[in-house]
C-alpha cells in the first residue's frame, strides 16, 4: 500500500510515515510556501541497517515503536558483540538523536554505560549515526554510515511470521551474554517458543518465544531466566532474587554462509540495558 492510499483512508500523516519501508525521511508533498521555502519534512526511521569494514560489522534495528537496537561485532568471527540500546526522538529532515545510549560491553563495566547518539542524513537507504560518550569495549569509535539491507536480503514490506521461525535442523550458532559465548541449535515450536535450546553458562533459555510484531518484518523478543539455572551460577541472574525479565528484537535475513540460507539474529536486554544476543544460521 503506497502513502498515497493510506492518506486516502484519513489516516494521519505521523501514522502514514511511520508505516512507510524501512527508514529515510518523507515529503509530505506540501507544495512550497509563500516565500519559496518547502516546508520541512518528518524522519522516519524503521527497518534494519548495518555495515560492514574491515571484518567488523555495526548492525542496528529499528521498531516502529522506536525501540533503537544495535550489535557491534569489533572481530566478527568470534561471535561476541557489543550490545547497545536506546529510544529514538525523531527530527526533522532525516535527522534523529537518542538522549541516553545504553551500551553493555562486560569487557569495561559489569554495567550498562550510557552515552548518547545522533543520526543524520536518513533517507530510505540509510543514515550516518555517531555515539558521544560511548566507545567500543575495546576502544573503536562508534560513528557508521549504515545502509538497510537489500531486499533480497530482508523485506522490511513482509510479515514476520511463525512458520519463519520453523525447520530442520534449527538454527546452528552461538549465544554472547558479555562474557561468556557459547555454540547452540535453537528451535522453534508453531508459537514461537523454544522446543530445544542449549543453556547459557548455567542461564536457563528455555522461557525464550519470539512473536512477529504486527506489520512489520521484526519478531519481539520475551525471556525469563530464573534464579536457578542447571544447578550452577547464572550470570544474567546472579543476585537477583525473581529472575530476570529480557525483552529485545529478531529479525531473519538471507545468511551470508555457503550452505546456508537463513540468519536469525536475536537481542534481549533487561530494563538496565544489559542482556544477551544470539546469532545463528541454517
Amino acid at each position: 500500500m503506497t502513502i498515497q492510499q493510506i492518506m486516502g483512508r484519513g489516516l494521519p500523516l505521523w501514522l502514514a510515515l511511520t508505516l512507510a519501508a524501512c527508514g529515510g525521511t518523507v515529503s509530505d508533498g506540501a507544495a512550497p510556501s509563500a516565500g519559496g521555502v518547502t516546508p520541512s519534512s518528518g524522519t522516519v526511521l524503521q527497518g534494519v541497517y548495518s555495515v560492514t569494514l574491515e571484518n567488523k560489522e555495526f548492525l542496528s534495528v529499528i521498531t516502529p515503536e522506536l525501540d533503537w537496537y544495535a550489535l557491534y561485532f569489533e572481530r566478527l568471527a568470534d561471535g561476541k558483540p557489543d550490545i547497545f540500546s536506546g529510544k529514538l526522538s525523531l527530527g526533522l529532515d532525516g535527522k534523529a538523536a537518542i538522549s541516553s545510549v545504553r551500551a553493555f560491553q562486560i569487557a569495561k563495566s559489569a554495567l550498562p554505560l550510557t552515552g548518547t547518539a545522533s543520526i543524520s542524513a536518513a533517507t530510505l537507504q540509510g543514515y550516518s549515526v555517531n555515539l558521544t560518550g560511548i566507545t567500543s569495549a575495546k576502544g573503536d569509535s562508534l560513528s557508521f554510515s549504515v545502509a538497510a539491507l537489500t531486499p533480497t536480503s530482508y523485506n522490511p514490506g513482509k510479515a514476520a511470521s511463525y512458520a519463519d521461525l520453523q525447520g530442520t535442523p534449527g538454527w546452528q550458532g552461538s549465544w554472547y551474554d558479555g562474557e561468556t559465548s557459547n555454540l547452540s541449535s535453537l528451535q522453534f515450536s508453531s508459537n514461537g517458543g523454544v522446543s530445544s535450546v542449549s543453556a547459557l553458562h548455567y542461564c536457563d533459555l528455555s522461557s525464550l518465544t519470539l512473536a512477529p510484531l504486527s506489520g512489520v518484518n521484526l519478531f519481539k523478543v520475551t525471556l525469563n531466566i530464573p534464579v536457578k539455572g542447571l544447578g550452577g551460577i547464572c550470570l544474567r541472574s546472579k543476585d537477583r532474587l525473581s529472575g530476570v525479565e529480557l525483552q529485545g528484537v529478531a529479525f531473519l535475513s538471507r545468511s551470508p554462509l555457503a550452505g546456508k540460507s537463513w540468519r536469525l539474529d536475536l537481542i534481549a536486554l533487561d530494563s538496565a540495558g544489559s542482556g544477551i544476543s544470539f546469532r545463528g544460521d541454517r
